[in-house]
Order: structure tokens, then C-alpha cells, then sequence
């Protein structure tokens, strides 16, 4: 046996295997006996067929055979010589087999990497102050999530923000349609819960009056009778709601929790602090990593892009399922096909792997670990997560089958992160 390897892009290598005629012989001769034994030829008790009639009526099975056999014989072997890291299965195969055997294929591996200068980068960072606009900003938030509706002031307009209490009913070339009426429905003007402009010509109403709204149902709109066709609405205005929101006093303060107004100042002031330095130094990171990847040259194999965007999709769907919907119905309401899902993630999942292939690449020049017991704190902190003991989220983890998995991914991120601290630490 003979073989041929040759690099293409992304990653890539193509491999060719060469099986002589006499290798060939002997190995298609002992497929042939063991295929004897357990197949049926017409006018023969099994697994005792003549060779050359079950040569002659299951080639296709014995060719395929043959290449299994040269493959699990060949592959690791030619692995180890070559001293590649496959990362995807055996794709694009092609097998030829006549006096000799000559089988083709196609394997991701993990990609060489030159790696740029990783130590005293240089990237603008951002500077973060904290001042009263910030506090003030946060302080509405709150006062805004505890406000409550109340009825407008007489003769007070409708206007977007605030709510109505509409009734109408709908016309098409002037007949009802169905579900097009109501005596009493809540609508939040500017929410875009109604079609078209509809929420827009209501606004000016005021309580109790009545009046028409013209608008045209979507194209793609879910009722086929209706998609596309214009409509009138007959309208009143039973009500307007218009949303208040509480005063900031020490009563406020109290019942949300703080102490007085000077506490809630004070904590929240801390917290934005803390969450404004968190992000500007993710963006500094951020940065940095980017500049690093710029400054290196790596191929990033198509699977383990294709893989990235899978684990994205299946957590996506996870959160979904929470909310009692998944990836399917998630498409098909935003109008997206699997295929343009994948595109849309794609770049982000390529960015990534780069980022990662290259922050392995400094843990290893570096002499980065991950030791047992750092290993064992991150578990029991996940485990902490789920309200769990390690043992139980080991055990679970077991039960499915991805506790190597869990794990290896745990000391990848570890490593990562540890890359990262070196880079930080010789920033510029």
C-alpha cells in the first residue's frame, strides 16, 4: 500500500490510497470468503456458493467492503505518519477498483497556525466616568418599571406610548371578515401589535370618538383571504391610559428595597460602575484579541465552522423551548430558512473558532495547564449553578453520555481564559 497526500484550502487535505494488484488480490480474496459465508446465491444452501458465483452477484458489496477494510487498516496509520490532526470525518470519497485500488478522499485538519506577536499589543482603551446623567438615567428606569396605568384627563388626546381601550370592527370591499371585531381590546400605540398604520391614525382621537382607519394587510399576512387587500376599521375610543410613573421619595426608596434614597444612589451608582468597567474592559479584550488575530494566519477547517454553528443553533433552540416554542416555529416566524439561519451565524461561529485555534496556540507556546483542582473548582461551581453536588452533575453527565465532552470543553475554556490573562498582562 502507497499513499498520497495533498493540501487544498480551508484546511483541507486530500489523500490518496494505492492498493497493488497483488494486495488487492489478497484482500478482495478474503472478503470474498467471509461474504461466502453469510449471503444466499440462488440454487445454493448459504455459505456454500461457489467464490466466483459470489464474486459475480454482490460486486458492489464486496467493493465496498474492500474499501472499509483498506481504510480501517490504512487511516491511523497514515495519520500518524503524516502527523495530522483529522477534525472532520471522511468526506468526498471515490473509489476505483479494477486491477488495482485507488480510493480518494477528502479530511478536515486541525489547521497549522502562524501565530502573530501576542505580547505588548497596543489598542485604544476606553475610559468610562461616572456621572449624574447615569445615576439619574438609571433612577427612570426603575421609577418607569413600577409606573402604572391611569385614565388620560378629560378631552386629553391619544398619543404613541399611551394606551387605548378600542373598539372596531373590520371591513374588506366592504363586508365583515371574521375575527375583525371587537368591543373592547387594549392596545399600546406604537407597540405595532395592529397592521400597517394603524396604531398611527389613531392617534389625535380622543374618548369616545369615533371614526374610520384605513389600512392594507401584509402580502404573507397568515389568513390568505385577507393577505395583500386593503381594509377600513370602524373605531371608538372607549378609554385612554396614559402610564405613570412614581415619584422618587423615601416611601419609594423603602419599598424597593434600600434603605433611603441616598442608599439607593449610592448602591445603584456602585452597580453601574461595575457593570460599565466590566464592559469597557470586554471591549478592551476584545480588541486586543482582534488585533491578534489580524496580525495571524490561520485556515479555519469548514467542519469545525459548520460544528460551531450546530452548538449555536441547539442552544438557541434550547432557550426557545423554554418558551414553549423551537428552531422550526422560531423560522418560520421571522420568515428565515435553516440555510439562511446558518449563513446569518456563520461569520460570528468562523470568528470564533479562529479565536480559539489561536488562543490554544498561546496556551501551548506559553506551557499553559489546566490543574486537577482548577478543574474541579469550575465543576462545582456549574454544579452550584444547577442546584446541584458535583457528583450529582457528574452522574448526570454520565448518564448522557458527555462527561468527556463537558469536560474537555471546560479546560479549553480554561486554557483560553488563562491566554487571554497573558495577553492582557503584556498589553501596551
Amino acid at each position: 500500500m502507497k499513499h498520497e497526500l495533498k493540501k487544498i484550502e480551508h484546511s483541507a487535505v486530500e489523500i490518496k490510497i494505492t492498493l497493488t494488484t497483488e494486495e488487492l488480490a489478497t484482500l478482495k480474496s478474503e472478503v470474498i470468503k467471509t461474504l461466502a459465508t453469510k449471503v444466499e446465491v440462488p440454487g445454493f444452501r448459504k455459505g456454500h456458493a461457489p467464490l466466483n458465483k459470489v464474486e459475480a452477484g454482490f460486486a458492489d458489496a464486496i467493493k465496498e467492503e474492500v474499501v472499509e477494510s483498506t481504510l480501517k487498516a490504512n487511516f491511523d496509520k497514515i495519520v500518524s505518519e503524516e502527523k495530522i490532526s483529522p477534525v472532520s470525518f471522511i468526506y468526498d470519497l471515490v473509489a476505483d477498483m479494477k486491477e488495482t485500488l485507488e480510493i480518494t478522499f477528502k479530511i478536515d485538519v486541525y489547521p497549522e497556525i502562524t501565530l502573530g506577536e501576542y505580547k505588548g499589543l497596543e489598542v485604544e482603551k476606553e475610559t468610562f466616568e461616572m456621572t449624574e446623567e447615569l445615576l439619574n438615567k438609571e433612577i427612570e428606569n426603575i421609577l418607569t418599571s413600577k409606573a402604572k396605568l391611569e385614565d388620560a384627563t378629560e378631552g386629553q388626546k391619544a398619543e404613541m406610548g399611551n394606551t387605548v381601550d378600542l373598539a372596531f370592527e373590520g371591513f374588506v370591499d366592504g363586508v365583515p371578515f371574521e375575527g375583525g371585531k371587537s368591543d373592547s381590546h387594549q392596545l399600546k400605540l406604537g407597540s405595532k401589535m395592529f397592521i400597517d398604520t394603524f396604531e398611527e391614525q389613531l392617534v389625535g382621537y380622543t374618548v369616545g370618538q369615533e371614526g374610520e382607519i384605513n389600512v392594507t394587510f401584509p402580502t404573507e399576512y397568515h389568513s390568505e383571504a385577507l393577505a395583500g387587500k386593503p381594509a377600513t376599521f370602524k373605531v371608538k375610543i372607549n378609554s385612554i391610559k396614559t402610564l405613570a410613573a412614581p415619584a422618587l421619595t423615601e416611601e419609594f426608596a423603602i419599598e424597593a428595597g434600600f434603605e433611603s434614597i441616598e442608599d439607593l444612589k449610592a448602591k445603584k451608582t456602585a452597580e453601574i460602575i461595575t457593570k460599565e468597567e466590566a464592559r469597557v474592559q470586554n471591549n478592551f479584550v476584545g480588541k486586543l484579541v482582534q488585533k491578534l488575530v489580524a496580525d495571524s494566519k490561520v485556515e479555519v477547517p469548514k467542519s469545525m465552522v459548520v460544528k460551531e454553528v450546530e452548538n449555536r443553533m441547539a442552544e438557541m433552540n434550547q432557550q426557545l423551548a423554554m418558551q414553549g416554542m423551537d428552531i422550526d416555529q422560531y423560522l418560520k416566524m421571522t420568515g428565515m430558512t435553516k440555510e439562511q439561519a446558518f449563513n446569518q451565524i456563520a461569520p460570528m461561529a468562523h470568528n470564533k473558532v479562529q479565536v480559539d485555534i489561536i488562543l490554544e496556540a498561546i496556551a501551548k507556546a506559553e506551557n499553559l495547564e489546566v490543574t486537577a483542582d482548577e478543574l474541579n473548582t469550575k465543576v462545582e461551581e456549574i454544579a452550584k449553578m444547577y442546584g446541584m453536588t458535583k457528583e450529582q452533575l457528574e452522574a448526570e453527565l454520565v448518564k448522557n453520555s458527555n462527561l468527556e465532552e463537558f469536560t474537555h470543553s471546560l479546560k479549553t475554556e480554561n486554557l483560553s481564559q488563562k491566554a487571554i490573562e497573558i495577553i492582557l498582562s503584556n498589553a501596551k
